[in-house]
């Protein structure tokens, strides 16, 4: 009985559609993992280069600053692409599991109200969503890789720091709404760890979007500028 409850639940509740779940997919928990998970592609070659002493011999090939700038690009990108493909595969495993959206019989209006940006604009965006996430995950991973060798504190460290920023974020927003300051309940919100994805699957209002913005522009100026400038600070020359 109870697995028919859930079929039929399933048939007749548009929330459990293909659509709907991949929509939901960068949302929970996952946002605050996926920091370890995009940091490996950078994370496993780079440690390996460092601990082997070869980056010596990059560095002499194409000086410091190219160098440190050539690895920020390689671990945004391949932390992006990593969350990307992960998404995607995602989706796919999500549309051979639930139902179509067309299945419903949604009518226009219905099915607008709920993806109001159509279905190849919402899945187009939603994995874009994803790799732009995916890409800002890598920032502290990259930032401590210009002090810190060691690959499990590089991939570790960060998950840490998304779980007590997204606990302090909760703490203070509810903290604001307990005391009726709703607006600024709304700004905390604006800086979760994960709200840059909502720019773009997402209304929000203008003051939000820019918050959102240039808080994520900070970190990514952050990691560049303070990684680049300790890697070229060390005696060592990285290694």
């Amino acid at each position: 009985v109870f697995f028919g409850d859930c079929e039929q639940l399933v048939e007749h509740e548009v929330s459990f559609s293909s659509l709907s779940v991949f929509c939901q997919g960068m949302k929970g928990y996952i946002t605050m993992f996926l920091p370890i998970i995009v940091s490996f592609p950078f994370m496993v070659s780079f440690c390996a280069e460092r601990n082997s002493g070869l980056i010596r011999a990059a560095i002499a090939r194409t000086g410091e600053l190219r160098y440190c700038l050539s690895k920020f690009t390689a671990s945004f990108l391949s932390g992006g692409l990593a969350a990307l493909l992960g998404y995607v595969v995602f989706g796919a495993v999500t549309y051979a599991v639930f139902p179509d959206v067309e299945s419903y019989g949604l009518t226009r209006d219905e099915f607008l109200m709920r993806f109001p940006k159509g279905m190849a604009m919402t899945i187009l965006l939603s994995i874009f969503a994803a790799f732009i996430y995916g890409a800002v995950s890598t920032l502290p991973a990259f930032f401590l890789s210009s002090f810190c060798r060691d690959p499990y504190l590089i991939t570790c460290v960060p998950f840490l720091m998304v779980y007590l920023w997204r606990t302090l974020i909760d703490k203070l927003g509810m903290t604001a709404a307990e005391n009726g300051k709703f607006e600024l309940s709304n700004v905390y919100y604006s800086f979760y760890p994960e709200a840059i994805t909502g720019i773009i699957t997402t209304q929000i209002t203008t003051a939000d979007l820019r918050r959102t913005i240039i808080f994520n522009v900070g970190l990514f100026v952050f990691a560049a500028v303070g990684a680049t400038i300790i890697f070229r600070l060390r005696q060592d020359k990285g290694r």
